[in-house]
Parts: C-alpha cells; structure tokens; sequence
C-alpha cells in the first residue's frame, strides 16, 4: 500500500482533514457566491497550518462550476502578464492573437524612437485586461484568482493595483491569497494598498483531534492508545499531522504500530519539525521576538517574562501580542500563554544548547 500522507509543504494530500468540519472552506466558498462584487480575501496561519490546501480546494470546488475562470497565480516577476495570458487562454478571446503579436514594436516622438516590448508595457497589460473583464462581464462568468505566499513585493503591490482597478470598475472578479501572519499585515499597511485592510481575513485553525485521532486509528488500525498519543504529539497542526503518519506508515510497512515503534520515529519526527519548519518560523522573527519565546519557555507569567527580558510589562505585551497573531501561543489562565505548536519549546531550548546541531548562539 503506498503512503497515504504528504508532508510536502504546498501540496493537497491524500488525506486532507479539512479544519473545523469544513468551516473555512465553506466560509470561504460562501464570501464568493454570495457576494455580488469584487472581492479580496486572505487564508492566513502559521508555516505549515494548510493554507495552500485549503486554497487549492477552493479552487478545485469552483473549477467544478461552469460560470467561473480560474487563474492560479505565482508570486514572480510579470505577474500581471500571467494574469492576462492565462485568462485569455481560458476565455477563447480572438485577444489570443494579439496578445502574441505584441512581442516589440516602436513609437516616434520628437525624443526619438521608443522601444516598448511586451514585458514593459503596463497600458498594453490594462487594455487587454480590461477587454477580457468586459467580455467575462457580457458572458455574466465570474473569474477567482489564486495567489499563494503573498508578501510586500513590487510584483504583489503592482497586480493588487491592478486588481484594485478591476474592483473599482466593479468587474466580477475575486481574489483569494494565501500568507503568513506578518507579511500579509505588512502588504495591508502599504501606503498605496491601504484599501486590503478591508479584505476579509480567514485564519486557519488547528485540525481538531478527535479528527486526527480516528485517521490514525482507521490508517494504522492500531489500538486506541497508540492513536490518542499521536494525535496528543501534533497539537492539531497540519504538518505534524501529515509527518507523523507519513514516518510512522514507512516504519511499520504492513504492520500494526505499537508504542515502541512511536517512540522509535520520535527523534526524525522532532528532527523534521525543527529542521522543515521551525527554523524558517524561528528565523523571519525579530531578536526580540526570539527573547519574548525564549522568556516564556518554563511556563511563566506575564511579571516574569517581563523580568526576564528587563523590559516593562507594557513593552513585552506588544510582543505577546504579536506572537498571539502569528499564532504560535495561545492565552491559557491569567498572564499566560502555551505554544500551540508540538516540541516547539523544545526547539527553543535546542537553539541555546551548544551540542545541538539546532544551537544558534543566543
């Protein structure tokens, strides 16, 4: 039997546990069929959570339905022309033609000759885009953009521009991206994309489980304490979810696991936590970031950290609050927080032990 998961970062998995029974899918289905208008919204969570798997089956649900594009997006240079090859690729527009044709040409001015090709073009671009919105428009489709990984680029500023001009001429068209916490609040605060803050917001939420525990139990038809410790090793996160079965499944081949062979893949299972994604969660934070985390390893209380860090306790709460929005804690009893992720504590008191290979000199 081959290996039911996939701990690859991106991609949807043979066994994907939608979050919640579906919630965030069916919210976000729901935002786009019963919404008249442009619209923009963000999948956001923490590295690993499923935020492409989750946008991906929304794109898979309305490639189902005849009256949307679909356009999946990548976050590159020439990002706009994508947009409008693709579409018009879709759409069967004789706008193909042109849109092939405009490889150079030149413009006299008594400045000389203007070279233009059709990666520099930008009114090019806008013609034809709006051209392709005015006849989806006429055919009464709709068109839903996918953008994974978003970030403050000049490439994302420019094509969020330009999708602001489709919305402003109320083309129906929506857009859904995927991002991390901190750049996704980064993109809103620009100056010129001010209007994203209006964007509707869906954070992923941690897989329940009572989910994760019957998946195991019908995978590995193990006994019920074997999938309740696993389920108890991933926390609910996506990742581990996928990872612990994934090494697990390859350990045993066709045998039943026991608790032996749990604690036997335990240290690879930790490994590629750390390695995979905790070094790359650990390493777009801030220095003193990384101190709130480390002040809070030991279970203590808001006076504490503050101690321990030598700051007030006004000064540390905006870092508690900005580990709060990248969701790796969570408030627990009065002034404390627990780390949502599994052994994410662990990786920190690693990063400071001079004999791991995880140690970084803090």
């Amino acid at each position: 039997m081959k290996n039911p998961f996939n701990p690859t970062f991106g991609d949807v998995p043979q066994i994907f546990l939608k979050n919640n029974a579906d919630s965030e899918l069916h919210k976000i289905i729901n935002m786009i069929v019963d919404s008249d208008y442009a619209r923009s919204i963000f999948i956001t969570g923490v590295r690993g959570m499923g935020k492409t798997s989750l946008m991906m089956s929304v794109s898979e649900y309305f490639e189902k339905n005849s009256g949307y594009y679909i356009v999946d997006l990548i976050n590159k240079e020439g990002i706009v022309n994508s947009l409008v090859r693709l579409l018009a690729s879709q759409v069967g527009s004789q706008l193909q033609k042109t849109l092939r044709d405009i490889t150079a040409f030149s413009i006299d001015s008594p400045l000389g000759g203007i070279s233009i090709n059709k990666h520099n073009e930008a009114s090019n671009i806008d013609v034809a885009l709006n051209e392709l919105m005015a006849g989806i428009e006429k055919q009464h489709k709709r068109v839903l953009i996918t953008l994974d990984e978003v970030d403050n680029s000049k490439p994302i500023r420019d094509f969020v521009q330009i999708f602001s001009s489709l919305k402003c001429k109320k083309y129906p068209v929506y857009l859904v991206m995927t991002g991390l916490p901190d750049l996704v609040l980064n993109l809103q605060n620009d100056d010129k994309l001010t209007f994203l803050l209006r964007s509707d917001k869906v954070v992923v939420k941690p897989l329940q489980k009572l989910d994760i525990f019957n998946t195991y139990l019908r995978i590995f038809k193990c006994d019920s304490n074997v999938a309740t410790r696993m389920a108890q090793m991933t926390k609910g996160y996506s990742y581990a979810f996928q990872l612990l079965g994934y090494l697990l499944f390859d350990h045993v081949q066709d045998q039943v696991p026991n608790m032996v062979d749990v604690d036997a893949i335990a240290p690879d299972y930790k490994n590629y936590l750390y390695n995979n994604a905790y070094q790359k969660i650990f390493a777009e934070m801030s220095d003193m970031d990384r101190k709130y985390l480390y002040a809070v390893c030991g279970n203590h209380k808001l006076d504490e950290v503050a101690k321990i860090m030598g700051k007030s306790n006004v000064f540390v709460a905006q870092y508690r609050r900005r580990a709060l929005e990248r969701h790796l804690i969570v408030p627990t009893k009065l002034g404390y927080v627990s780390f949502t992720l599994p052994y994410f504590e662990n990786y920190l008191n690693e990063t400071k032990n001079v004999d791991s290979i995880f140690y970084l000199g803090y």
